[in-house]
């Protein structure tokens, strides 16, 4: 069963064509604008509405509504030359020419009055689009962005990661779909008149020439009757330690190891139960002022690393499954691929770039994701609201892991260091690993004090140095629960 029910996310015309009249206009007039929405005047140019057809084409695709400024409804009917100069746009400004549908949209207004918008639906492109001008932009949230030329050669590489899940797979029909899983998935899909119809509009299917339809990547990952046949890797394991480090052989300490497969729907549920089950529980204040037991790691926090592995996670790299491994001071979450697009480790709170378009959208319409862009930055704030250490992003060769600390380590890398110490405890959440150069600077105090400070932590079994001498200039400190372990069998 699909759970969560959720508005939808991406609007699209033949949804609005459906609705009455008065109410497409409250939604396009009230609706927030993000990564896939935004109202823009009858004074922008064919020019510059070019350059937001390449952002939204070079990101995941969505609606430019014209002939709205400062809420209010410019009617567009007498204009004919400005509708003629956007339906041009795309030819004329995008390299190459983006691809978009152009409808004019006729609206009943509060006041009884009537007018005529512009509606152009753009759909996700497979390659980079650039402006004629040679620039390239990318929808990130509610806004264009101007891409620099690494950024833009980055885009390029990204790209090519991103058709994965739109791709046709070769063995698979319809039949490989679960009939309950569409017919309850294309209820949440607005205006939807066929399930192939809705299905092929969010490409989870495709015609290969006249042929009838086949399920892609994306299809079958989120509405598939056994993902696993087709994609083995498309996995997601559960592993529970005794102690801080992962342990091999005959001093193996692994309590419990559970591998989860089904749909990414289904690892996502059976994950949330299981993780409840394992999780440790305190006593906080919760947003109502009582007290209540919680999760030692907030449920939000967690549940979004899992989600997010699973829906951004590179489902090209064949072999490898997400881990997700619960020690006994900290809950570790990798997924394989390394960050994509502009997202980067500095970034990652205010960024965002789906590597599987196809299956975000999907999962945000069945009613997870529905904070895409905001759920990294929440997962921080849950964090630091419960008085935890920010979740730590690192990048090994050829995954991602986002690792939640939980009070031990760092209250006792705390209870080690003087008052006013917090800035290196947070840095060290944050990049886990310090120079000596940097950790005189955050703590303010003298090179021989800040010394004998790192090396009580490295005493205790905190921190480590890694170096080829204790002069190494290139040497610097890391957490000692963060050193590489062989992978538990």
């Amino acid at each position: 069963m699909l759970s969560c029910v959720a508005s939808p996310t991406v609007l699209a015309i033949r949804q609005l064509e459906l609705l009455p009249s008065s109410e497409a206009a409250n939604v396009l007039t009230a609706r927030d604008e993000d990564q896939w929405f935004e109202r823009v005047s009858s004074r922008i140019d064919a020019r510059a509405l070019g350059d937001l057809l390449v952002g939204f084409a070079n990101a995941e695709g969505g609606l430019i509504a014209l002939g709205f400024h400062e809420g209010r409804v410019d009617d567009l009917r007498g204009l004919p030359h400005l509708q003629n100069d956007w339906r041009q746009a795309a030819r004329d400004f995008t390299v190459p020419p983006v691809r978009h549908t152009f409808r004019m949209l006729e609206l009943v207004l509060p006041d009884g009055g009537s007018a005529e918008v512009a509606m152009i639906e753009v759909e996700a492109s497979e390659g980079v689009h650039e402006t004629v001008k040679g620039e390239t932009y990318l929808r990130v949230g509610d806004e264009n962005r101007r891409l620099g030329a690494a950024e833009a050669q980055e885009l390029r590489f990204d790209k090519g990661q991103s058709v994965h899940d739109g791709l046709v797979v070769a063995d698979a029909d319809m039949t490989d779909l679960d009939p309950a899983l569409v017919r309850a998935y294309v209820r949440r899909v607005p205006g939807a008149e066929r399930e192939e119809a809705a299905l092929e509009a969010r490409g989870l299917v495709r015609r290969r020439a006249a042929s009838r339809p086949h399920p892609t990547v994306a299809g079958l990952l989120v509405l598939g009757r056994d993902p696993q046949r087709f994609f083995p890797q498309a996995s997601l394991r559960l592993l529970r330690y005794a102690g801080l480090a992962r342990e091999t052989g005959s001093r193996s300490n692994v309590l419990s190891d559970i591998r989860l497969e089904g749909t990414i729907v289904e690892q996502i549920e059976d994950a949330r139960r299981q993780m409840r089950r394992w999780l440790p529980t305190t006593v906080r204040l919760g947003r109502a002022a009582r007290f209540a037991p919680q999760s030692l790691v907030p449920e939000f926090a967690w549940l979004e690393a899992i989600v997010n592995g699973l829906v951004h996670r590179s489902y090209s790299m064949a072999g490898d499954h997400i881990r997700v491994e619960l020690f006994q001071d900290r809950l570790e979450v990798e997924s394989p691929g390394r960050l994509p697009g502009l997202v980067r480790l500095d970034n990652i709170r205010s960024t965002r770039f789906a590597r599987n378009p196809r299956i975000a959208r999907a999962v945000a319409d069945i009613g997870y994701g529905r904070e895409l862009g905001e759920g990294v930055n929440r997962m921080f704030e849950e964090m630091e609201r419960a008085g935890l250490p920010v979740p730590l992003y690192t990048q090994p060769a050829a995954s991602v892991k986002v690792t939640f600390l939980v009070e031990g380590t760092f209250a006792e890398i705390l209870r080690q260091l003087p008052p006013g110490s917090d800035r290196l405890a947070e840095w060290m959440a944050r990049v886990g690993n310090v120079t000596t150069t940097q950790a005189v600077q955050l703590l303010g105090q003298s090179r021989p004090t800040v010394l004998a400070l790192l090396h009580r932590l490295e005493g205790r079994g905190l921190l480590e140095h890694i170096g080829s001498s204790p002069k190494d200039p290139r040497g610097f400190w890391r957490l000692k629960v963060q050193v590489t372990r062989e992978t538990a069998p």
